[in-house]
């Protein structure tokens, strides 16, 4: 029952409190109020504040520098020059509703999960393979990512007799927990943990909480490293990178807070 409330909770929080969300809202608000009588100063106020907001985050890079934290924390990996024993791909390349709707399969802009996902599971033909994530929607919640996901794998040839398929979880600390559950794996195993690099430090702080000692595999970048190279501001701008950064910031603010990751910022060594 904690776990539905938190979840239900979580959703409603991004759905929320996302610099979109907080944006448009105070736009549509504030203009409401200025045909007021009592209320059109504060609608000006608003009206005000959402400008400065968007000044803030959208034309200047704010939004590419929080982000880059984010995408900047782990390595990228160039080349494996281990033996790997599992690998670790988690769900969001695909748009489950999309899916259904029209018949075939629809990717989401994270895709690269499942493109590296492939690649490297191809070259470590000995490696465990899990694609964890069933669907993280409040309402709409079929098909699963898994079943997607299993879907794709065929369509591209390979063989996924090989590949576990965790479809229970609704979120990343979820995905961890189910996995280790299923596959207990051993000290000396070496895991590879495949997710978008924006997500990878909550990604990371939630596995390790769980028991998983995996490495990190960053993919599906949005910036370039050290981004941003300037805080010159631009215009018209966009809040994508914001909204962005401001959801992964949120989770391990949250995920802290519930005690669910160790370290506030997870990093190669924490």
């Amino acid at each position: 029952m904690e776990a539905n409330i938190y979840f239900l909770l979580a959703r409603t929080a991004a759905l929320l409190l996302s610099p979109y969300a907080l944006f448009i809202t105070a736009v549509a608000l504030g203009t409401l109020l200025l045909f007021s009588r009592h209320w059109s100063k504060f609608g000006r106020r608003l009206l005000a504040l959402a400008m400065l907001g968007y000044i803030a985050f959208g034309t200047f890079p704010t939004g590419q520098w929080a982000l880059g934290l984010l995408e900047d924390r782990f390595p990228t990996v160039t080349e494996l020059t281990q033996p790997v024993d599992g690998i670790i791909v988690l769900a969001g390349p695909f748009d489950t509703i999309t899916t259904r709707t029209r018949g075939q399969v629809s990717l989401s802009s994270s895709v690269e999960r499942m493109t590296e996902f492939i690649r490297v599971a191809r070259a470590n033909p000995q490696a465990k393979l899990i694609f964890a994530g069933g669907n993280g929607n409040v309402f709409d919640t079929k098909p699963t990512e898994a079943e997607v996901a299993h879907t794709f794998l065929i369509q591209m040839g390979f063989d996924v007799g090989r590949v576990h398929f965790e479809d229970q979880s609704r979120n990343t600390a979820e995905s961890a927990e189910f996995a280790y559950a299923k596959f207990l794996p051993k000290d000396d195993e070496r895991w590879l943990l495949i997710t978008s690099a924006r997500h990878m430090p909550r990604a990371m702080g939630l596995f390790r909480h769980a028991g998983w000692k995996v490495t990190a595999y960053p993919v599906d970048y949005l910036l370039s490293p050290g981004a941003p190279a300037s805080f010159a501001p631009q215009w018209p701008g966009s809040l994508g990178h914001a909204n962005n950064a401001a959801y992964e910031w949120g989770g391990l603010l949250a995920a802290k807070l519930r005690g669910r990751i160790d370290a506030i910022f997870p990093g190669p060594s924490q």
